[in-house]
């Protein structure tokens, strides 16, 4: 059943940190690692060709721009090549497993069909930024932090108020963690928190339509809305823990995030206009991604009869609305 997994990630002129960051730090325990280049510069690409050759990588290039197509451009690869995988875990260049066992615990998942319902699954991810205190990593290993970036809750609401909870914002959703916090729960939420993702291979090629208006950000968030909108809902995982370390990119002259890297023009990590892929999620699903409250009872009956409703519905400050499982 190791097959059942694939471990990939998207490279774009980040072939130093994928060499030196990634693969030190993500164990794959036998699984296979892809990596699908996103129209890097030629030099990035064949320093690319020559680090997955050195380590035995599959090399892909996205056959369009952006993440959602380079994901499609792996599940049209395993459609034809990989038939027995089941599911594949997206990783960011500076995030890695925590958990002991992480790829073979998921396995298990799969094999006992824990999991196979959900067409994303997320997990429980520290944020190890500045903030971070110098222990937190090591109590954050022995579960002892099980409260982490879990996810994006933006069509939540907490006491009655509607609002975008974002995983920064501890303080919003310490009720909500609280009743969650014990190791063994896995509990569906809206958006898990994209540093990694899991995806359903059979539920990607029975309702995704990937596009290119999402390069970076909201590619994540806009195929989880396909799932839910197709009433397949989404995990995370509470007892599989990742390292989020956004401030080892500095090393390699790699702005923090996207929107430092728009802010100052850089040509080489900035792929995409905030501004234009907000506007395009607007058009898209017919509400602000940033101000759900005043915009998503406008197009709330569209989604009627879906998650996206009944997401929206749901009071975070309850556990009643979570279908609770054992791992």
């Amino acid at each position: 059943m190791k097959d059942s997994i694939i471990i990939y990630v998207s490279s774009y002129n980040n072939y130093d940190m994928l060499e030196e960051v990634a693969l030190k730090n993500i164990n794959t325990e036998g699984f296979e690692f892809i990596n699908v280049d996103d129209n890097s510069f030629p030099e990035e690409v064949e320093k690319g060709r020559s680090i997955c050759k050195k380590y035995g990588i599959e090399f892909l290039q996205n056959k369009s721009t952006g993440v959602q197509m380079a994901t499609q451009t792996l599940v049209d690869f395993i459609n034809k090549n990989r038939p027995k995988c089941k599911w594949i875990i997206c990783f960011q260049h500076d995030n890695w497993p925590l958990s002991k066992n992480f790829f073979t615990n998921l396995n298990k998942m799969i094999k006992n069909q824990t999991i196979n319902d959900y067409g994303c699954i997320g997990f429980n991810v520290l944020d190890n930024g500045k903030n971070t205190k110098k222990n937190s990593v090591e109590k954050f290993k022995k579960g002892l932090l099980p409260r982490g970036m879990l996810g994006h809750r933006h069509l939540s609401y907490l006491s009655s108020k509607h609002r975008w909870i974002s995983p920064s914002h501890n303080d919003n959703m310490s009720i909500h963690y609280h009743k969650f916090h014990q190791n063994k729960y896995a509990f569906i939420i809206d958006i898990p928190t994209w540093a990694v993702t899991g995806w359903n291979i059979e539920k990607w090629n029975k309702v995704i339509e990937p596009t290119t208006d999402f390069n970076f950000l909201f590619w994540a968030p806009d195929l989880i809305m396909q799932f839910a909108k197709n009433n397949i809902p989404t995990l995370s995982i509470t007892n599989l823990y990742i390292e989020n370390c956004q401030s080892i990119k500095g090393k390699y002259n790699i702005p923090v995030n996207l929107t430092h890297a728009i802010k100052k023009n850089n040509k080489k990590y900035s792929q995409e206009n905030y501004g234009k892929h907000h506007k395009n999620w607007i058009k898209r699903w017919g509400w602000d991604f940033e101000n759900p409250a005043k915009t998503f009872p406008k197009v709330k009956n569209q989604y009627k009869n879906t998650l996206i409703n009944k997401l929206w519905e749901h009071n975070c400050s309850s556990d009643a609305p979570y279908k609770i499982i054992e791992l």
